[in-house]
């Protein structure tokens, strides 16, 4: 299960995310990040992972696709902060 929560203010739109962001919660998340972009018409977009206790290949892989837009990944643990530096260096294997 995934519980994404919005919150705005006049500097950033953040989305705080709990839960495990596996199969088709990723697609959810996706569409809840694309919502707060079009919403944020210029400000901040932070996704606070804080609570999210595991993620998937294709959770990971949106975590580092949101991370290169530009979108701020805050309270990131110390286990999510290790899965997604292994998930940058798979990327850096594929890209050689």
């Amino acid at each position: 299960m995934l519980r994404i929560t919005r919150e705005a203010d006049s500097v950033s739109q953040t989305l705080r995310i709990e839960g495990r962001l596996v199969g088709a919660w990723v697609e959810v998340l996706r569409k809840a990040w694309n919502e707060s972009r079009a919403a944020a018409a210029g400000s901040r977009v932070v996704v606070d992972l804080g609570a999210v206790s595991f993620a998937d290949r294709e959770g990971r892989a949106l975590l580092m696709e949101l991370r290169k837009s530009g979108t701020a990944l805050i309270n990131v643990s110390e286990f999510m902060r290790h899965i997604l530096a292994d998930s940058e260096d798979e990327s850096d294997r594929k890209g050689e």
